[in-house]
């Protein structure tokens, strides 16, 4: 979805917004400090008057951040089940967030509501919703199409390398090719299996051709998606050594302190987002809510809450070799939330990696002034070894 996003209008009716609020929505900048400060000055006045709320789900919007939209708009969509236009901005904010069939159940409650009211505003307000619709149905087409396409594209490159006379080396170009294609269908499915398999064949590639450009640079794509931690690092120090001009190496240049704010508070908000999803979706929604999670925590702009979550679902599943492997990237993760790095002591705890668990939680102790936190990690501590520091 994120390769065609819709230019909707933001908001969907400013007619239903007082103007001098809608003139304040529309000075959201688009330099990281100025949308760092116009949110925290939505956020300071949403209970000042019926619409502040909207506008702060609004505002996120503004920003780039459809998950935070989201959850405002969501709430707001309860409280006044009958608005349209805040069903169709969380339409627009779940479309953005890729979830494009919610937003078509939204939109079609939306067009529901209209259709009853039968009035001239309506009628306009409708035909707008009925084009969303549309532009909905056939980005889902779309989207369907190009994974069919992306699936048997990437099964006939396989083919070509399995079928390959054993003499004879794989032509490189074959093999690029063969992983560009799972890169674009993890990216699609966001999910790690195709970045993973597209890793393997890039490593062979590499070793045939040390050096090359297109390879390395291929190789630090699939690292920024799917890879742990170090193997990103390491990816990203062959090809600067090789081209350190590559556009490459710009894409994954620091962020900002305003990027990192942004990205950590959109990232939260995803993942109160996909936990809604393991709470109450259904076997598929759950299965695809685990991919997030799972590439998030290698990858995210925020991985705290994500990695906590992983290793809680590996150390159920008493992988221990994989929840010693999460909890190593724990280690090396620099901003963890304190009651993250809680959580993580506990599942490591529950798992019998008692050394483990104890480094978390007394790393938690030593950085944390909130006092849940600090009340779990010196429990924790008292019960793997008698201190409580």
């Amino acid at each position: 979805m994120g390769r065609s996003l819709p230019s909707w209008e933001v908001p969907f009716a400013a007619e239903s917004l007082p103007r001098e609020h809608l003139t304040l929505l529309m000075a959201v900048g688009s330099g990281m400090t100025d949308r760092v400060r116009f949110l925290e000055y939505f956020e300071e006045h949403a209970d000042e008057h019926r619409e502040g709320t909207y506008l702060l789900g609004l505002a996120h919007l503004q920003c780039g951040m459809p998950f935070g939209a989201l959850l405002i708009l969501s709430r707001l969509v309860e409280e006044r089940p009958e608005h349209v236009p805040v069903r169709a901005d969380l339409a627009t904010a779940l479309v953005h967030a890729g979830r494009p069939g919610t937003a078509r159940t939204v939109l079609a409650r939306a067009a529901g509501i209209l259709a009853e009211r039968g009035d001239g505003l309506s009628t306009r307000w409708l035909r707008r919703i009925e084009r969303r619709v549309a532009w909905v149905d056939r980005a889902l087409e779309l989207h369907a199409l190009e994974r069919k396409f992306l699936v048997l594209r990437a099964a006939a490159w396989a083919e070509a390398t399995a079928t390959a006379p054993p003499e004879a080396a794989v032509p490189s170009e074959t093999l690029l090719l063969h992983a560009r294609t799972l890169c674009a269908l993890g990216e699609l499915d966001d999910a790690i299996p195709p970045f993973w398999e597209a890793a393997k064949i890039m490593t062979r590639v590499m070793a045939a051709a040390p050096g090359r450009i297109s390879a390395l640079e291929m190789f630090v794509r699939i690292a920024r998606s799917s890879l742990p931690a170090p193997l990103r690092r390491d990816a990203l120090a062959a090809l600067r050594a090789e081209d350190p001009g590559s556009p490459a190496l710009r894409e994954a240049r620091a962020a900002t302190l305003e990027e990192r704010v942004l990205r950590r508070r959109e990232a939260e908000s995803e993942w109160y987002v996909i936990s809604d999803d393991i709470a109450h979706g259904d076997e598929e929604t759950l299965h695809r809510a685990l991919d997030r999670i799972q590439r998030r925590a290698m990858c995210g702009d925020y991985r705290s809450p994500f990695l906590a979550s992983w290793i809680s679902y590996n150390a159920h599943t008493e992988e221990l070799d994989a929840v010693r492997e999460l909890s190593d990237e724990v280690a090396r993760e620099p901003d963890m939330d304190p009651l993250d790095l809680c959580s993580v002591a506990e599942s490591l705890a529950r798992s019998g990696l008692r050394d483990e668990a104890l480094g978390h939680a007394r790393r938690c102790a030593g950085q944390t002034d909130d006092p849940e936190a600090a009340a779990r990690a010196a429990a924790l501590m008292e019960a793997l070894d008698g201190t409580a520091r």
